[in-house]
């Protein structure tokens, strides 16, 4: 009955508008230590972020800004889930993703220029690939695909680590094709997608202080983000029979989930191509919204910003 009283009604699903988006790099990210918190979202958002969307290959690029995984927001699997170590919380998800494998690489030989910005403001960044097929949205209720801010949504990225006694193509399988599946299937779910990553490059060396390696037994092998309505419908899932009986023989195939909440999330890159926030950063695309400025849209004022060259 309770469930029935906050039920949205039917909702679209979006989730085709990822599907051009074959592989992925997706970054963790650690937070300089001397800066607080507020200078890093601010940094990474409206300086670092639109000098990345100007690089080429991009397909969509989101910044996740997250708060730290403490503990208390989940319920246990078992013992499955727990609070992150102070060393293991991370401040930050870069997404990018890509139409092609060829489209990452010439992103990569691009992106050295943002090795000179990552001191700024970042103590540790750990990147994960995905291969073609295995960065999938199941499900997205959610209409606005690129958000600029808070979406009012209950949303989480779980890093997930699988157990040591499964294979990672067991692994794979089982998150793929049985688990993913049917927990977007489930009413109270709004938005699942699912990464399975490759190894970590531990090859990628150190650059001004900031970190790119990880030990092995810390490494993640998927992410899951997931969004609900509310909190109470996420109360109301984890109670609920099916989600019980989907995650019975989790622990099979899983070692350790860590969820991170969302705080913000921003998109500079859509369907490849720069949005508003990556012309112009986050803030100032806010200003222009709240004041309602079509007059920054027209042609001659894009291509005065990012071409410096004045259309008559």
């Amino acid at each position: 009955m309770l469930s029935t009283l906050i039920k949205k009604g039917e909702v679209a699903d979006y989730s085709s508008r990822d599907q051009e988006a074959q592989v992925a790099f997706y970054v963790l990210l650690w937070k300089r230590k001397g800066i607080t918190l507020e200078l890093f979202d601010d940094y990474w958002r409206d300086v670092h972020g639109p000098v990345c969307a100007r690089l080429p290959g991009q397909y969509q690029y989101w910044q996740f800004h997250v708060a730290h995984n403490d503990g208390g927001i989940w319920p246990s699997i078992g013992n499955l889930v727990d609070a992150s170590t102070p060393e293991e919380n991370f401040d930050g998800i870069a997404e990018l993703t890509f139409k092609t494998v060829e489209d990452r690489e010439t992103w990569f030989k691009a992106a050295t220029i943002l090795m000179d910005d990552e001191h700024n403001i970042f103590s540790k960044a750990i990147g994960y690939n995905t291969n073609p097929g295995n960065s999938i949205t199941f499900k997205d209720g959610i209409e606005n695909g690129s958000p600029n801010g808070h979406q009012g949504l209950e949303k989480y990225h779980c890093m997930i680590r699988k157990a040591d006694g499964v294979s990672v193509e067991e692994f794979r399988t089982y998150y793929k094709e049985k688990f993913a599946p049917a927990l977007a299937k489930m009413d109270q779910v709004l938005k699942l997608r699912l990464h399975l990553f490759e190894e970590v490059d531990n090859t990628r060396p150190d650059a001004g202080g900031v970190s790119h390696s990880e030990l092995p037994e810390l490494n993640y092998q998927a992410a899951v983000e997931i969004a609900y309505w509310n909190r109470l419908e996420l109360e109301l899932l984890f109670v609920s029979k099916e989600y019980q009986e989907l995650v019975s023989e989790h622990s099979k195939y899983v070692k350790q989930i860590r969820p991170f909440p969302e705080r913000t999330a921003y998109t500079f890159v859509n369907d490849g191509k720069m949005t508003l926030a990556g012309q112009r950063s986050s803030t100032v695309a806010q200003l222009i919204m709240d004041i309602g400025a079509a007059n920054q849209l027209q042609n001659d004022v894009v291509d005065l910003m990012l071409t410096n060259n004045l259309t008559h």
